[in-house]
């Protein structure tokens, strides 16, 4: 050993890392082939002059630093173990802490909301707001607009957009002066007139109705009708129909295939090499456009690019992300999904998307798409680790030197600590096609290898998932902000998209002592309702959120002995709450007759008492107001969106969640039976739907929302089970959708005109006066006149509206 030391202490060396990390290094070079080892023969061992940095934690092999330089020569198994003792004590030399796992620990993580600036209560929020009129000739005119306060990339329509974005839209592939727009909503109704719209003083039609659609009724064919008839009518035309376009030229397919370009398998090739022409000329700009691809190195291709399904579900390297565009681009889903397979945890651990180090630490991207871009790191914006039971996630603190920690795998009890869970990025770009930064926020957790000692050991106290736990559920985003802007998506625009998210907040007050105004903390995920665990339990962190037009039932369990089963329901409880209960019996040995401390509905634990109104110390949101929105672009700085109040009564406000009291009745226990009657199981939420705007495009908006309580008995139906013995007990919560019973589309029609037209009140002057002294009494005689001879017409005749 001491030629190895002296070659160690004599060598330019800088190694940084916890002890562990030096003794993987010390591993992957023997698994690398630097050091050979034989059971037969003494272990015959070489380093090349080796160039190589332990990050801490991270495991990264970088290039800057030499570590050690030793002769050719033969080494003991003594010695080795000797070499990863010296790498270790420059470790503690080097006085750099690499990042430690927190300890589990029990509690509700507060639901995320998006915070409201002291700028915007100032500035956005209305003293005295109003309810927003959506206009029905308009609703669903631009459906691609789906962010507040952000462009999104394509949508032609968004007001957000500044001309230079609207510039770095995609271009056409026929034509690259051209760019790509979404789908932006069919056109709204127009009126054509037979006179220039110069000479038309003002449309009657209505502003806003249930339904929309514009009429032309024929004229009644009776005799009274028909001496004041309609012979023919220039006004609205009863809709647009396509014309047989007649004869086709060779242009006219020309023209359609160069537009169909890629639909076939065998495109036009004149079609194909504008096309090429055309990305030719939109690559030779230095500047991002929308969808282009992101150079990257540290990432497959040197293209940005993140897990995805492939076809069996498994993660691979299929989402390439475009410049502008949000990863998933669905607005039904939050996140990319994928699974991780943990049937070689050893090698996933550090060989997979399980270690950041395969993610981030290495990953580096382009400004530009320039020739020499300057490569952006990711920085970490926040790093939380989620605990296996209960999933209550803890925020770690940084450490100096360090990106983000890489997986670590531990063989004694075959667990992967720091697995990577959730990677959310947003890059930050100038608004003019270049990327200023790129943040990333991380969630951890432990992979726990199937049958391994831990999930042997965790078996024995009760923390055995419903199946084997064969793989690993990662999530991923991406998100495009604008620096200096504040991107919030939307569920629609203006109607809620199915399958979208139901916006929902809870209603708070200006911080500020001078001022009562009042705004929504909207809720990023949602309106929650309770769920499952990775092992099918309760836990208030295992929150479903309501998807618009998707009525859902949730269900998890609440373990329970037969003791126990009393306890809670006499309330003898005295485990806490039921996180804390659940962590109870999944981490000890339990008494067999534990169970949740009497308090709070158990569906109302589960939520932070969003549904709650007994204010409880214990859940932040308790006694709170809850809202949702009605219409899916609602401002979150707008209240008066979220309550929907009736005009005649301010107390009715439709879309206000009415908290739910203690329950009516408390639980009772049945010995002879073993049944608790009047257990609060759940919360039911109904949901009033109506349809808004043209019947080609209508817009879903939410009219009501109402929640209730779901009671049900619990029985433990095994007499002869032992007394340690835990019956699974059921908690479902449910969202019922339903549509408002509404009458079949309205037409939208003008006012019928008065039989003489509208003259101003001094016509007459100066032979009748109309001024203040008497001059209405004076012009009397003369419009009495005017009314009776109408009134004579209108007997006379039946007149038809149009």
């Amino acid at each position: 050993t001491t030629p190895c030391t002296s070659a160690f202490e004599s060598s330019k060396h800088r190694i940084v890392g916890s002890i562990d990390a030096v003794v993987e290094f010390a591993r992957a070079l023997a698994l690398r082939g630097r050091i050979v080892a034989s059971r037969e023969k003494p272990l015959v061992w070489s380093f090349s002059p080796t160039i190589v940095e332990v990050a801490s934690a991270s495991r990264s092999f970088l290039t800057n630093t030499q570590v050690a330089r030793v002769p050719k020569g033969t080494m003991s198994r003594a010695s080795v173990h000797a070499l990863a003792l010296v790498l270790s004590l420059a470790v503690l030399v080097s006085g750099v802490q690499a990042q430690t796992k927190p300890t589990d620990a029990v509690g509700t993580n507060a639901l995320p909301v998006y915070s409201i600036t002291t700028d915007e209560w100032s500035d956005d929020v209305l003293a005295d707001p109003s309810e927003t009129v959506v206009a029905v000739t308009s609703a669903g005119s631009c459906v691609c607009d789906l962010t507040e306060g952000a462009c999104d990339g394509n949508c032609c329509c968004d007001p957000d957009c500044t001309s230079t974005e609207l510039g770095l839209f995609t271009a056409r592939s026929d034509d690259d002066t051209l760019t790509v727009c979404l789908d932006e909503g069919p056109a709204p109704p127009s009126l054509d007139y037979c006179v220039p719209s110069s000479a038309m003083s003002s449309v009657n039609l209505e502003s806003s109705s249930t339904l929309s659609v514009v009429t032309n009724n024929e004229a009644s064919m009776s005799f009274l009708s028909q001496q004041l008839c309609i012979v023919d009518s220039n006004s609205a035309e009863l809709g647009k129909y396509f014309t047989d376009p007649g004869f086709a030229t060779t242009d006219d397919l020309a023209t359609a295939r160069t537009r169909e370009i890629g639909k076939f398998f065998r495109p036009d090739p004149t079609a194909v090499a504008a096309a090429v022409a055309a990305k030719a000329t939109a690559a030779a700009s230095e500047l991002y456009r929308v969808n282009d691809t992101i150079a990257a190195t540290g990432a497959p291709g040197n293209v940005f690019t993140l897990p995805g399904k492939t076809f069996s579900g498994v993660c691979g390297y299929t989402n390439v992300v475009g410049f502008g565009l949000p990863l998933p681009s669905a607005i039904e889903e939050d996140a990319a999904e994928c699974d991780v397979p943990l049937t070689n945890l050893a090698t996933a651990c550090t060989g997979s998307t399980l270690s950041s180090d395969n993610l981030i630490n290495n990953l580096r991207v382009a400004d530009t798409k320039g020739s020499s871009p300057t490569y952006i790191a990711p920085t970490v914006s926040s790093m939380k680790y989620r605990a296996r039971v209960g999933g209550n996630e803890q925020t770690l603190t940084a450490v100096t030197g360090v990106t983000s920690p890489a997986a670590t795998y531990d063989a004694a009890t075959d667990v992967c600590e720091f697995a990577v869970a959730e990677a959310h990025f947003t890059v930050t770009h100038t608004g003019a096609g270049s990327i200023s930064a790129v943040s990333v926020e991380l969630v951890y957790t432990d992979a726990i290898g199937a049958e391994g000692t831990q999930w042997i050991t965790n078996a024995g106290t009760g923390v055995v998932p419903s199946v084997d736990p064969n793989s690993l559920r990662q999530k991923f985003s991406v998100k495009f902000v604008k620096s200096g802007s504040t991107a919030i998506p939307k569920s629609g625009s203006p109607g809620y998209v199915v399958g979208a998210p139901l916006m929902a907040g809870t209603v708070t007050v200006d911080p500020s002592a001078s001022s009562a105004k009042e705004a929504v903390s909207r809720l990023v995920d949602g309106l929650p309702v309770p769920a499952a665990g990775l092992d099918g339990h309760c836990g208030s962190n295992f929150n479903s959120p309501v998807r618009f037009g998707m009525s859902q039932s949730s269900s998890c369990a609440v373990p329970l002995t037969l003791s126990g089963l009393q306890a809670f329901c006499e309330g003898t409880g005295s485990s806490g709450s039921i996180d804390a209960y659940m962590n109870v019996i999944a981490t000890t040995s339990a008494a067999d007759g534990v169970a949740p401390t009497a308090g709070a509905p158990l569906p109302a634990q589960l939520t932070d008492g969003l549904f709650y109104s007994v204010s409880t110390a214990s859940l932040s949101l308790s006694a709170a107001t809850a809202v949702v929105a009605g219409w899916a672009d609602a401002s979150y700085l707008n209240v008066a969106d979220w309550r929907a109040c009736s005009t005649t009564d301010d107390a009715d406000c439709a879309t206000e969640i009415a908290a739910l009291g203690a329950p009516a009745e408390s639980m009772s226990w049945d010995a002879s039976t073993n049944t608790c009657s009047n257990v609060v199981v759940g919360v039911n939420l109904d949901v009033l739907t109506a349809k808004v705007g043209t019947m080609d495009n209508p817009q879903s908006r939410v009219s009501r929302v109402s929640p209730e309580w779901v009671y049900d008995s619990w029985t433990y139906v095994d007499p002869y089970a032992s007394s340690s013995a835990r019956q699974d007990f059921m908690l479902t919560s449910t969202v019922r959708f339903v549509e408002m019973e509404q009458a079949s589309a309205e037409g939208v029609t003008p006012a019928t005109p008065p039989i003489f037209p509208s003259l101003p009140a001094d016509v007459f002057y100066p032979f009748v006066s109309a001024g203040p002294a008497g001059g209405r009494a004076a012009a009397s005689a003369s419009w009495w006149f005017a009314a009776a001879v109408a009134l004579v017409a209108a007997l006379a005749t039946t007149r038809q509206e149009c």
